[in-house]
């Protein structure tokens, strides 16, 4: 796992190439994949969103955000999850930034295919991971080419 911490202020460009506000905060992770894609996730792999859940946790205590981790946590788990058991790149990339309006959640996995949310049923035990994210989120979208989700938190002030 190699991890990045920056702090910025000039503009980066959004998943649809238009420019968005500074960013105030941002930490990268690029975590190795150690399970080939399409088998079970390895043990190594199981560890990494409990991982990257105390990561941005104590993340959002440092940038004066603690009102955030129980949801943030919640979307870091759920997107880092399902990057390592559907992606298909080498390396799982997260990016966890924060700027004038939003708390944001950028998780790439290499995989050329969008993720499709599956119907949601009673009775099976997963798959439910993009619905619940999309219902604690203020927004959320995927990259063009499909390896990045992104999914971001209205900051108080930004809040509707």
């Amino acid at each position: 796992m190699s991890l990045t911490a920056l702090s910025r202020t000039t503009p980066t460009a959004s998943l649809d190439g238009t420019r968005s506000t500074p960013v105030v905060y941002q930490c990268v992770v690029s975590l190795e994949r150690t399970t080939p894609a399409g088998q079970p996730l390895s043990e190594a792999d199981r560890r990494r969103p409990q991982q990257l859940r105390h990561l941005s946790c104590a993340l959002l205590k440092l940038w004066g955000l603690p009102s955030f981790i129980e949801s943030f946590e919640l979307l870091v788990s759920e997107l880092v999850t399902n990057a390592l058991r559907h992606g298909e790149g080498p390396v799982v990339s997260v990016r966890i930034c924060a700027d004038a309006a939003y708390l944001h959640l950028y998780v790439c996995d290499g995989s050329p295919r969008k993720p499709v949310p599956r119907p949601l049923d009673d009775q099976t035990e997963d798959g439910r991971g993009l619905h619940l994210v999309a219902a604690f989120v203020d927004r959320l979208d995927v990259s063009d080419d499909g390896t990045t989700v992104h999914c971001a938190l209205a900051l108080p002030e930004h809040a509707a």
